[in-house]
């Protein structure tokens, strides 16, 4: 008799613990789901802001050339002068770190 009283407490137990299970997994797929539904608008949100930014990137790009073409003395003495700033700083931070 124990034996049998034993084996349906085991079996009762048994059947509550895959009760859980699937009660788990019907969850855990609700989540998976939904993080799923989150990664993909936030996906699609960035596709957007960096196709927005790369656009307005060839645009400042177009911008700067045709400044370039323009005016090729002001954009020669921008460099000369970027190129003495680069050359300054390196001295200046060899200095430094002597």
């Amino acid at each position: 008799m124990a034996d049998a009283s034993l084996d349906k407490d085991i079996n009762a137990q048994i059947d509550e613990l895959r009760s859980q299970i699937d009660k788990l997994s019907t969850e855990l797929a609700k989540r998976i789901d939904s993080a799923s539904e989150r990664a993909d608008e936030a996906l699609s949100s960035a596709r957007t802001k960096v196709a927005s930014i790369a656009d307005h990137a060839r645009s400042e790009g177009r911008n700067v050339v045709q400044a370039a073409r323009e005016n090729p003395t002001a954009t020669g003495s921008v460099l000369v002068v970027t190129a003495l700033l680069g050359v300054f700083a390196g001295l200046l931070l060899g200095k430094l770190s002597d």
